[in-house]
């Protein structure tokens, strides 16, 4: 745990990015910065490991992490990558069950940590709260339909387009009209997400920076037009000559 806290103001300013958060009452916002502390991660250090007792909720305010578990074979399928400023822990929150995935630390990664006890006290005075933590539940459930859906019906590439849009948009809590500028993902990692080769998902990205959705850079997905991005999820993209 860091001996140095961040300004609550500034902290505060960075998380209204998120638009879970800046939707929240005002006492829910003041109750969650109150009761949390940071917690700083080095690359590959767990904030919490599958099977972990119950805990509290989270928000990344810098650098990512990343949400796996391991197969029956020993491998680590990759869920998702989560990117500042984004909420996690509502389940085992809400229900006291043991974490069901590892969250590991991306590269060096700050955590924002609200303890479930306190906050769970705070929530018996203030019973309209758990409204906005049943919200970030739902919104997540409404996420992982649209990827199920995806896998089932959509080729690769659109699969791609749609991850990286869904990643870009902050899995739907960014304010609107403000996406990331990129993801910090390698395509290995990528195609990790959506169970498929390296080589499938390089062709995907390629045709979509041939498209002038994205750029390609070490380590780095960026958006070029989100338009663009946004068309290639719903339509085929065109065949490279």
């Amino acid at each position: 745990m860091s001996s140095s806290q961040p300004d609550p103001q500034a902290l505060r300013t960075s998380m209204l990015q998120d638009d879970w958060f800046r939707r929240c009452g005002p006492a829910l916002q003041d109750a969650l910065l109150a009761h949390g502390r940071e917690r700083r991660l080095q690359p590959g250090e767990h904030l919490f490991a599958q099977g972990a007792p119950d805990g509290g909720l989270y928000c990344v305010t810098g650098g990512s992490l990343y949400v796996q578990s391991a197969d029956i074979e020993g491998e680590l399928p990759l869920l998702v990558v989560l990117e500042p400023c984004l909420w996690f822990g509502e389940l085992s929150f809400t229900d006291g069950l043991p974490r069901s995935h590892d969250a590991v630390a991306g590269d060096d990664t700050r955590v924002w940590c609200v303890p479930r006890q306190p906050l769970r006290a705070w929530l018996q005075g203030h019973p309209e709260g758990w409204e906005d933590i049943a919200r970030l539940a739902v919104g997540k459930l409404r996420i992982m339909y649209s990827v199920v859906d995806e896998e089932m019906r959509r080729p690769v590439p659109q699969r791609v387009a749609r991850r990286l849009w869904l990643a870009l948009q902050g899995w739907g809590w960014r304010k609107e009209g403000s996406p990331l500028p990129g993801v910090r993902w390698s395509q290995d990692q990528l195609a990790r997400m959506l169970g498929t080769s390296r080589g499938t998902v390089n062709r995907a990205l390629r045709e979509l920076q041939d498209s002038g959705a994205i750029r390609l850079r070490y380590g780095v997905i960026e958006l070029a037009d989100e338009a663009a991005l946004r068309q290639a999820c719903e339509v085929p993209l065109p065949k490279g000559g």
